[in-house]
């Protein structure tokens, strides 16, 4: 979220549009009606700008909504609202199926003339994403979720030992095949399928109607799901897409059509003065 807007304010700092002395305040710019031609072809610059710069960056044609207050306010940093989706977004290494973004605050302000970019004030954004099998099985190949089967593996010990983890999403259910090895078997490789719902309990996302095949024996459900929230590969690849110094939440969680559609607010603590 943060590298998006550090984009936005290189954007306005390069724009060649001249501009006269103006008033920034909350006050002012949202007590008024700020209309005119330069504003409008102000927001339309910065969209094609936009649209330009996040094509390189993530290899895809993102809408976008840009609105402002005025030409000067604008170039300062300060803009009203901003909005963008798109498909298959090149993130952190991943391919997310769909990303949305949405200004939730009418006043937003980052001071772009600083290195790195300082936020003038608190501003929330309300997001929604799509995974897929790709996208999620491409996180838990990410280096990092090594500390969390080696977390799993230290509780599990000496009876097995988890190897990896992928997902399948089918039906609108995801199932989690999970390869292990049990140290003092005689067979000691195999795999155990588990297929579960998911809900946000306490911002967390949590495994719920979990199912499992009578073919692994008579096991607790209740087991199962706890296996299966330390392991939490929703959880991971949400967390993995995150970028330090913000807050982030998870309202909602569902499978529709084959994806995880998950959704949340990001809040960004603005620096006063």
């Amino acid at each position: 979220m943060k590298k998006i807007l550090t984009i936005l304010m290189a954007i306005l700092l390069t724009s060649n549009i001249s501009f006269a002395i103006d008033k920034y305040s909350v006050e002012y710019l949202q007590g008024k009606n700020h209309f005119s031609l330069t504003t409008n072809l102000a927001e339309m610059s910065v969209k094609r700008a936009l649209k330009k710069a996040l094509k390189k960056e993530t290899g895809t044609n993102f809408d976008i909504k840009f609105e402002g207050y005025t030409l000067s306010s604008i170039k300062r940093g300060i803009f009203k609202s901003i909005e963008l989706s798109g498909k298959d977004v090149k993130y952190n290494n991943l391919i997310i199926p769909y990303v949305h973004l949405e200004s939730l605050d009418d006043y937003n302000y980052i001071d772009y003339t600083q290195n790195p970019v300082v936020f003038k004030c608190d501003m929330t954004y309300a997001y929604d994403i799509q995974l897929d099998d790709e996208s999620i099985n491409a996180a838990l190949e990410n280096a990092s979720y090594n500390k969390i089967l080696a977390k799993v593996n230290r509780i599990a010990s000496p009876l097995f030992v988890v190897k990896g983890v992928k997902t399948k999403i089918k039906d609108d259910k995801l199932y989690i095949i999970t390869d292990y090895n049990l140290p003092l078997a005689i067979t000691k490789d195999r795999s155990f399928v588990a297929r579960s719902d998911f809900e946000v309990v306490n911002g967390k996302i949590k495994a719920k109607n979990v199912h499992i095949d009578t073919a692994y024996g008579n096991l607790g459900l209740n087991k199962v799901a706890n296996l299966i929230n330390y392991l939490n590969p929703l959880e991971f690849t949400v967390d993995i897409l995150e970028n330090s110094g913000q807050k982030t939440t998870i309202e909602n969680v569902n499978i529709v059509d084959n994806k995880v559609k998950v959704s949340g607010k990001i809040y960004i603590k603005g620096t006063k003065g």
